[in-house]
């Protein structure tokens, strides 16, 4: 797993903004599906974020809410964080946009802070005066991660060597296809991973979702890394495998299960941490072949890539020798790099390499310590569920019910005389209430499900099955099911 992680875990709840900075404190409240408040402070000024279940739906401070409370903090590179997850959240939604898209707005503003790149620049300073600050900061780093062999002085190079984490997720190679098109919603996630596990993989599990991509990567059996691209930056490393693991938790998008050598695995690493090594050069000024030539003569571990404006092919090389190519529109390894070299014919074709010095076989993770850091989004209980005895007579009473049409005369009264025993008004403002409670600003889809339920009992229970039953957004279903059962327990006691 990388040693960098983009969104680490909020560690007692507070921190400073220099070593943690907004951007990664959104992606850590996403991946961790955290609710509260998170404030930001810098100077004199301060702002509010709200959460609910990742979402950020509210923001202000500085005479600004909204998004635009989200782009100022992000510059910041001092100050302070506090996180409050039992605080009182607003009932106003200022945000409705995801952060993903929140991020990218912010980048295309040019939004300092609104990626990865700026941080790490500040973190390694050329100037010989930061020189002291930076190994001073350095060192809680190296202990931490227990490289305590390495001089102080070492440290900052070790930082600038590892370079950011991705900004993109390069297409990959297709090779044995072990499984297709699982869909996620009935697919028991940990059960899958240990069977990969168990099976020695080596390859990789996809993620396709319609607004969203990941991959987990396995070296013979062994989880090596974890890939998530949201749209607006990619994230690695457990937050990668918490973004993955809660689309398909909520059932959204299909997996692949693709099976490779262990060469090409190797190689994909490297293609995806790799630092570029050469960048942007324009293909017409370029004899790609010779550029091959040279990087066979120099045993380069690493890739090519070649970006043509409607495609993008990739060539694989292991100490300088051909691996395989391929492209996006044809992912089938191939030993021929001409699929891939034909691209430069485009005048606007850039090309670019990314190099390893040295061959190393990818370090593993623990695939039961990912699988207890994230715990199955339904497993969340809210609230107690309603004691078992309350909920033994709406079982015996249903079936007595509907028994009743068959004797003509009961069945025409038995309904006559128990529903004016019933406050409507009461219960249905009760329920209400019950939904304002349970879900707060989201509540509105509960209540119009129950607005517009005639009064009977039946009509009732149906209405609350559905409520156990639907989705909203940014709502854990584990919730509904326990509004439900409570609304259910309400309504056996007007009985």
């Amino acid at each position: 797993m990388s040693s960098i992680e983009q969104a680490p875990r909020l560690v007692d709840y507070k921190g400073s903004l220099d070593q943690t900075p907004l951007l990664s404190l959104l992606q850590s409240m996403q991946a961790q599906r955290a609710t509260g408040t998170l404030q930001v402070r810098s100077g004199g000024e301060a702002f509010s974020l709200f959460f609910l279940f990742g979402h950020l739906f509210h923001a202000y401070g500085n005479g600004s809410q909204g998004e635009e409370a989200v782009f100022e903090p992000l510059a910041w590179r001092q100050g302070d964080y506090t996180f409050d997850p039992k605080s009182k959240l607003p009932t106003e939604e200022t945000i409705t946009a995801p952060t993903a898209d929140i991020l990218a707005e912010a980048k295309r503003r040019g939004v300092p802070g609104a990626d990865n790149g700026p941080v790490a620049a500040i973190r390694s300073p050329s100037q010989p005066t930061a020189a002291p600050p930076a190994a001073a900061a350095a060192a809680p780093q190296v202990s931490e991660r227990a490289l305590v062999s390495q001089p102080p002085q070492a440290a900052p190079q070790v930082v600038a060597e590892e370079g950011p984490p991705p900004t993109e997720l390069y297409p990959l190679p297709v090779g044995k296809l072990v499984y297709e098109s699982l869909k996620t919603a009935f697919v028991d996630f940990p059960k899958l991973l240990r069977s990969l596990s168990q099976d020695r993989l080596t390859g990789y599990l996809r993620l396709t979702g319609q607004a969203s991509r990941g991959m987990i990567l396995f070296y013979q059996g062994s989880l090596i890394e974890s890939f998530y691209d949201g749209g607006a930056v990619v994230s690695t490393g457990r937050t990668a495998f918490s973004l993955f693991k809660n689309d398909v938790d909520r059932g959204e998008g299909s997996m692949d299960v693709i099976e490779l050598t262990a060469e090409v695995v190797t190689a994909i690493y490297q293609l995806l941490t790799a630092p570029t090594i050469l960048q942007g050069l324009l293909a017409r000024f370029v004899d790609v072949r010779a550029l091959l030539q040279y990087l066979q003569e120099e045993k380069i571990h690493g890739s090519l890539l070649v970006r043509a404006p409607e495609e993008m092919g990739i060539i694989l090389l292991r100490d300088g020798q051909l691996l395989g190519a391929f492209t996006r529109g044809q992912p089938q390894l191939m030993q021929d790099p001409e699929i891939v070299t034909r691209l430069c014919a485009d005048s606007k074709t850039r090309i670019e390499v990314k190099a390893v010095a040295d061959l190393e076989e990818p370090a593993s993770v623990s695939l039961e310590e990912m699988l207890a850091m994230t715990p199955s989004v339904p497993a969340t209980v809210y609230r107690p569920a309603p004691p078992q005895p309350s909920t033994a007579p709406a079982a015996t009473m249903a079936p007595a019910a509907r028994a009743q049409p068959h004797p003509p005369a009961p069945a025409a009264t038995a309904p006559v005389s128990a529903e004016p025993d019933i406050d409507w008004p009461s219960l249905m403002s009760q329920l209400n209430q019950m939904a304002d409670s349970a879900l707060q600003s989201r509540s509105k889809k509960v209540k119009e499900m129950l607005s517009s339920t005639e009064h009977s009992v039946d009509a009732l229970d149906r209405t609350i099955d559905r409520i156990s039953q639907t989705s909203i957004m940014f709502v854990d279903p584990a919730r509904l099911t326990n509004l439900a059962n409570e609304m259910r327990q309400l309504l056996e006691e007007q009985r």
